[in-house]
């Protein structure tokens, strides 16, 4: 067998190894019609290890300790999902700039402190973390005093890579505005291509780390104000979900706010936070 070319196909004794062995480690549960998926995203793996089966590649998982270790983060970053865009679902940036920022230069004008701190739990390759970068410093940079700074995380360490970069081909930034990519990108070209660049005032809001949701507590020290954890939750079981949403509500500030994705819903999950429509949750008291 030429393992450089073939396609391996992936047994069901395999397949439930690799979903129990996922749903394990990073929480995501794997249903039977994902099967083909993973037999997709794992081939080239194979073919990169030089292993000439999925029945080769599980028992290598299970019999040898250090491969197991070592090969973990490179299973999960082909497993997880990646899709993101500059301003996925744009009224939450809109509630941003609108209402939430707002209320927060009002309460500091009341003697409330001048600091945000915002958590992108799962920036994949960078959008997300530098949409809401582009929302904060809109909004503050000329508002003297003001202590901002973003984390943004995901368990992918390769997409985490990518998104310190701040490097995108012109067609990612086709949401973002003629003007605001003037102001807050560096458009460059290579090789016919046109690139833009996030400018060092949006790197330096944004402090990337790999972060898996499933190890609690977070590596992150102080309380929030505000967590995005859009369009991850849909591949939690409810279990899974419950908890999550649990630590979230210990590592928020009193009152803070949690934003889904469109899909995703607390119903029947958590009654600790008070829905506000367009999947923005509030933390109760």
């Amino acid at each position: 067998m030429d393992f450089r070319t073939s396609l391996n196909t992936i047994g069901d004794a395999e397949f439930e190894f690799i979903k129990n062995l996922v749903y394990k480690q990073a929480g995501i549960f794997l249903a039977p019609h994902k099967k083909i998926m993973v037999q997709s995203r794992l081939n080239a793996r194979l073919r990169t290890l030089g292993i000439v089966s999925f029945e080769n590649y599980v028992a290598k998982l299970k019999l040898d300790p250090k491969f197991a270790t070592d090969e973990m983060q490179e299973l999960i970053n082909r497993i997880t999902t990646n899709k993101t865009d500059f301003f996925r679902e744009n009224h939450h940036f809109e509630f941003l700039k609108t209402q939430y920022f707002p209320a927060l230069e009002q309460a500091a004008a009341a003697g409330g402190p001048k600091t945000l701190r915002i958590w992108c739990s799962a920036s994949s390759t960078g959008e997300e973390p530098y949409s809401i970068a582009i929302t904060v410093y809109e909004y503050f940079n000329t508002k003297p005093g003001w202590n901002c700074k973003i984390y943004a995380s995901d368990i992918d360490t390769q997409v985490i890579a990518t998104a310190k970069k701040g490097l995108y081909r012109d067609e990612r930034l086709e949401p973002v505005s003629d003007a605001m990519k003037s102001k807050h990108f560096i458009k460059t070209t290579d090789k016919d291509h046109v690139f833009y660049e996030a400018k060092p005032h949006l790197k330096a809001l944004i402090d990337f780390k790999q972060i898996n949701l499933l190890q609690f507590p977070f590596p992150i020290s102080e309380k929030l104000d505000l967590i995005f954890c859009r369009n991850v939750v849909i591949y939690f079981d409810k279990p899974t979900q419950k908890t999550l949403f649990q630590n979230f509500e210990s590592s928020l500030k009193p009152k803070g706010y949690l934003i889904l994705g469109h899909s995703e819903t607390m119903f029947g999950i958590s009654d600790s936070f008070k829905f506000l429509g367009h999947t923005i949750y509030q933390k109760k008291d």
